[in-house]
C-alpha cells in the first residue's frame, strides 16, 4: 500500500495532468492488489510511463500484462499520446517481460538517484 507522500504525489499529478495511477481490484472480490496507469515519472520527463505494481500474492496471474495492457490502450488511445515509456531496474526481469508482452523496447538506460533505471519505449502504431 502505498504511503501517505505518495498518495498526495499520485493525487496531484491527477489535478495536474488529469490522468494517473488507477487502483487495481480483484473482481471477484474488490480487493485491492496494485496500481497501474500512465504518469509523469520524475525521472523522466519526455513521454508519460505506463507502470504497475503489485503486491507479490498477486504476482504471476498477468494481471500487471492485463492492466498494462489496459493502460497502454488508454494513453496511446483517449489520451492521445504519441509514445509512451516504461521503466525499470536490471533487477526486475518480471517488470521486464510484461514489457516485452506489451511490445515495449529498450530505449535507453541511465543512473538515477540511487538507481539504474531502464526506459523502454512503445510508439503508437500508425
Amino acid at each position: 500500500m502505498p504511503g501517505a507522500d505518495q498518495l498526495e504525489r499520485f493525487e496531484r499529478h491527477w489535478q495536474e495532468h488529469g490522468f494517473g495511477l488507477l487502483a487495481i481490484e480483484w473482481a471477484a472480490t474488490g480487493d485491492f492488489v496494485g496500481r497501474c496507469g500512465p504518469q509523469y515519472h520524475r525521472a523522466w520527463s519526455h513521454d508519460p510511463e505506463v507502470g504497475w505494481a503489485l503486491d507479490p500474492a498477486w504476482w504471476g496471474r498477468g494481471i500487471a500484462t492485463e492492466a498494462g495492457r489496459a493502460c497502454v490502450g488508454w494513453a496511446l488511445g483517449d489520451l492521445g499520446f504519441e509514445r509512451v515509456v516504461s521503466i525499470t531496474t536490471e533487477e526486475n526481469p518480471a517488470s521486464r517481460r510484461v514489457m516485452a508482452k506489451l511490445g515495449f523496447r529498450l530505449l535507453t538506460s541511465f543512473d538515477w538517484q540511487r538507481w539504474h533505471l531502464w526506459v523502454h519505449v512503445l510508439d503508437r502504431a500508425p
